[in-house]
């Protein structure tokens, strides 16, 4: 009994292995180290990877490799917000959740990012890349790092970006269990000349002004987080 025991413990971890298996092209060094949950699984799109957790229905980490060739297109946006079926059903968010609700369906990969092929730009819109936003905060100081994403990219950047939810004890939920994260949080680094600048903030309005006051530290995110990020600081 204890063998067994020992070795159920362990299958969550031993599971979630498929971003390094699959799609470690999205990350600087790997996943980060995490206590995975029933249910979480590792995703891998054509152009970014998600650690999505079911207990919430939502990422806690998505992954992204951003370069100027993803975004110098005339592709435009189409929205395409659907559930997404590599996720199990039991964990799906699903489009009812999020109706009638005072949120957003807020991008952690924005579409904005995807702008090279159709497919990249359809698959940003599934609800495992989303979480319940602010409105505010997602149409407002979160929109404008993303725009300062690719502003600097188009400039000559190349960038990894980590962008997810924190759900810090007593979040709410809409629908049927999606959990609404306390705070968001954005790692950017930088490729070429390995600088990494960490965002932290609340999930709530702000000022777009105010986003240098969100600037934060790796170590607070990890903090946040309960992630260990791999970045070879």
């Amino acid at each position: 009994m204890k063998k067994l025991l020992v070795v159920l413990l362990f299958v969550p971890l031993v599971a979630l292995a498929q971003i390094n298996k699959q799609c470690p092209q999205f990350t600087v060094n790997g996943t980060p180290q995490y206590q995975a949950q029933p249910g979480d699984q590792e995703l891998c799109k054509s152009n970014y990877a998600i650690i999505h957790r079911c207990g919430v229905k939502a990422p806690v980490a998505v992954f992204e490799h951003l370069s100027p060739a993803m975004i110098n297109s005339t592709n435009k946006r189409h929205d395409d917000f659907r559930p997404d079926p590599a996720v199990t059903p039991q964990c799906q968010a699903q489009l009812s959740d999020f109706a009638g609700q005072p949120y957003d369906r807020g991008h952690m990969a924005p579409a904005g990012n995807f702008t090279h092929t159709p497919q990249a730009m359809s698959e940003s819109f599934f609800l495992s890349n989303m979480v319940a936003q602010v409105p505010n905060n997602n149409r407002g100081i979160w929109k404008q790092l993303e725009t300062w994403e690719r502003f600097w990219v188009l400039k000559g950047g190349d960038f990894y970006i980590i962008s997810g939810g924190i759900f810090a004890p007593g979040y709410k939920t809409i629908g049927n269990g999606v959990g609404v994260p306390t705070h968001l949080y954005k790692i950017i680094i930088d490729k070429n000349t390995k600088i990494v600048t960490a965002y932290l903030m609340p999930n709530a309005p702000l000022p777009v002004e105010d986003l240098p006051k969100y600037q934060s530290t790796v170590t607070a995110v990890e903090q946040a987080t309960g992630m260990k990020f791999n970045l070879g600081q």
